[in-house]
């Protein structure tokens, strides 16, 4: 279509009128039809309405209202000279359209493609100066280099965006990419450092009314609590996002929503309510075609299969997964789908299936760890190729003209020989002099520099001793605060305790004290976090704990009662936006004077009793000593009559959750129950040198996760 062109005040006029109609009716899809129907529009005014049409126009229309705008702002673009000044105006449309047409391609999974359109786009908009689309552009080609795995030229996107968009004071563009920062952190396994991000771009979100963005920041906080294990906090998150999605019509994020509800029952292992949510998930991304998450759907509802042994639905939904991750050339996925299709064929004992899906979850999960050294390897490569093909052509062609220039050579030769002995006199001379120049100006650099080395040496290892001595402090300190030897040898005699610090300093920890009433209570805990901050944290347990011993309460849920309040008030202006929800996990146990009876309260850790070669299990409150849903629900208090030789193990989670073994899979609960009463008729140091041994040796090669601590009783 060939542009109209209209005397400027007209065309302005025009275009209010145009636009008026279209706000004045609330920006509907029929007022914009309807403008789009005006016969004697000019093609500026046709390209902003086809522009809103391919914004707000919904799934299955929005496409053919943006290919228009392409064509149309292409045309134009064909007909008019550089100088015009619709020129830059047409030229911003036929950037936005072919930046929609790679989103539309990276929903659908054509993520080569998308590519192509994001730098098409983002070349127009470079060129006419378009700065808030540059760094949306920047933005989308980094979310294509994350899918891709390139987490180097993802940063390096994301940062180009983020700066353009600090520049301009856009918060909303600010507020997306502190989430794809975050995003990178996660996949560095940074998740305190994500945290801090996401809530940054949560209340920049809240600040300006965003709620399809603000859906999108609650979505990523609940993904990082879940995965530091904090299941009813990142229900809560998503459960709020879900709720923002409903309000937005947005099938695809409810898809996506219903999806991480899902996983949430999963670990809570309500298989069954899991499972609905899987399927509500896949309904919903199946209906606005998102391939991506449609390959997690499948695998997450091939998980609750294969937890309730139903292999066959197992093996085919894994299958679709395997199938949609190929089609898409996702190796994170493929990795994924191979490494749960070894289970469900090791399962089923089809063993050469197991291995090939094995082999291949090994190579693809290599390939993404290795991307940047094969790339590199490629290019070196290549350029090898290249320099040995235009070496090789120099040769031959140096064989056809070394007859012709063998005479010539000979005629030469004499003469040369005698200016090339003259040459080389005054030339090694010459580059004596300069040698020797260059040698003692060397030596005056390196003395310079052995200098600059010797003192940054001292200033590195002064800093190094001192946050070591630090470190060391703080590891005397917290020791100070536990039991002492002679308190435990004094109460309890007969026991062992393990604590073993996944760092110097423990957020693990335990206590013991003598009570108003004579008897003697102990407690193991696991404090929030681990290292230096599970430290702080678990000193301040300590004195919560002291601190209600000292109230002369003697029943240990009154304690654990009393300690909770006291945390959550100690923690309730610690500047978080939870507000304190920090505290312990913890078994705590009063023993009479006797050693005939054992009262304990018990708060999300068990406490094991093995008696006549049989484990029995206590199960725990399922709440926190701190801030939780459930924490004005009191502490429950249960007993055991104890009998001689009985043994009583309270513990933290550290040593089932260690990842080890041939697979690198957890240790669990359950080998260490059989490992317990494996060593039931040792001795107490014997069984915490057997303990630290198989701990060890599950462990192998990776790094401690956690914080362990065990402490065994023998009445």
């Amino acid at each position: 279509m060939k542009a109209n062109f209209y005397p400027k005040y007209i065309f302005t006029s025009f275009l209010v009128v145009v636009v008026s109609l279209v706000f004045a009716q609330g920006k509907t899809l029929d007022s914009l039809k309807q403008a789009l129907n005006t016969k004697s529009a000019h093609d500026t005014v046709l390209c902003r309405t086809l522009s809103l049409l391919a914004e707000m126009a919904p799934d299955g229309e929005w496409e053919a209202y943006n290919d228009q705008l392409l064509k149309l702002a292409e045309t134009n673009l064909k007909d008019l000279s550089s100088k015009d000044p619709c020129n830059n105006v047409f030229k911003k449309h036929q950037s936005d359209a072919l930046n929609n047409k790679g989103y539309s391609a990276q929903q659908k999974g054509d993520i080569h493609e998308a590519l192509v359109f994001y730098h098409q786009s983002l070349k127009i908009k470079e060129e006419i100066n378009n700065q808030r689309g540059a760094a949306s552009s920047y933005n989308n080609i980094g979310s294509i280099y994350m899918a891709q795995g390139n987490i180097q030229k993802a940063l390096e996107y994301y940062n180009k965006s983020l700066k353009i968009k600090e520049e301009l004071k856009d918060k909303k563009g600010v507020a997306t990419s502190l989430n794809n920062i975050a995003d990178i952190y996660i996949n560095q396994g940074q998740t305190d450092k994500a945290l801090e991000y996401y809530i940054q771009s949560l209340l920049l979100e809240k600040e300006i009314n965003n709620k399809a963005g603000e859906a999108i920041s609650l979505t990523n906080i609940g993904n990082l609590y879940v995965k530091k294990g904090d299941l009813e906090k990142g229900l809560e998150y998503h459960t709020k996002c879900i709720k923002l999605r409903e309000e937005l019509a947005n099938k695809n994020g409810i898809g996506m929503s219903l999806n991480s509800i899902g996983t949430v029952y999963l670990l809570k292992k309500n298989y069954p309510v899991a499972l609905e949510y899987y399927t509500k998930s896949f309904n919903f991304l199946q209906e606005t075609g998102d391939k991506k998450n449609m390959i997690w759907s499948y695998l997450n509802m091939a998980e609750v299969y294969i937890i309730q042994k139903k292999y066959p639905q197992a093996l085919e939904n894994s299958s679709k997964s395997m199938s949609l991750s190929k089609e898409l050339g996702f190796p994170l996925e493929i990795r994924n789908a191979a490494k749960q299709l070894s289970r469900i064929y090791t399962a089923t004992g089809n063993y050469q299936k197991a291995l090939e899906n094995y082999e291949l979850h090994i190579q693809m999960r290599d390939s993404i760890s290795n991307q940047e050294t094969r790339k590199a390897s490629l290019k070196q490569q290549f350029k090898y190729e290249y320099e040995k093909k235009s070496t090789a052509d120099s040769v031959a062609h140096a064989k056809e003209n070394e007859i012709k220039n063998i005479e010539l050579e000979k005629q030469q030769a004499e003469i040369k020989a005698k200016r090339y002995t003259q040459y080389a006199l005054f030339g090694g001379l010459a580059l004596m002099i300069v040698f020797a120049g260059f040698i003692f100006n060397r030596f005056k650099i390196t003395q310079k520099q052995k200098v600059l080395i010797d003192m940054q040496k001292r200033v590195v290892e002064e800093a190094h001793k001192e946050i070591i001595d630090s470190i060391n402090y703080a590891e005397r300190l917290q020791r100070s605060l536990m039991a002492s030897d002679d308190l435990l040898n004094k109460n309890i005699k007969n026991y062992f305790v393990y604590l073993n610090p996944k760092e110097a300093v423990s957020g693990d920890f335990y206590w013991a004290s003598t009570l108003h009433n004579g008897n003697f209570c102990l407690i193991a805990a696991d404090s929030t976090g681990h290292g230096v901050p599970g430290a702080i944290m678990s000193m301040m347990n300590m004195n919560s704990l002291k601190e209600s011993v000292q109230e002369n309460l003697c029943e240990p849920h009154e304690i654990l009662n009393k300690t909770r309040s006291i945390i959550i008030e100690t923690l309730a202006n610690d500047g978080s936006m939870e507000g304190g929800k920090d505290g312990m996990d913890a078994a705590l146990i009063v023993f009479n004077s006797e050693k005939t009876k054992g009262e304990f309260s018990l708060a999300n850790n068990p406490l094991w009793l093995i008696r006549k070669g049989e484990l029995i299990e206590y199960k725990p409150d399922k709440m926190p000593v701190g801030k939780h849903d459930r924490q004005d629900v009191p502490f429950s208090k249960q007993e055991i009559l104890l009998e001689k030789d009985d043994l009583i193990y309270i513990l933290t989670d550290g040593y089932a959750d260690q990842f080890g073994g041939e697979k690198g899979k957890k240790f669990m609960y359950k080998p260490l129950k059989e490992l317990l009463l494996s060593v039931q008729d040792k001795t107490m140091s014997e069984q915490r040198d057997v303990l630290h041994k198989r701990f060890e040796e599950w462990k192998g090669g990776m790094e401690q996760v956690d914080d362990v601590c065990i402490i065994g009783i023998k009445i």
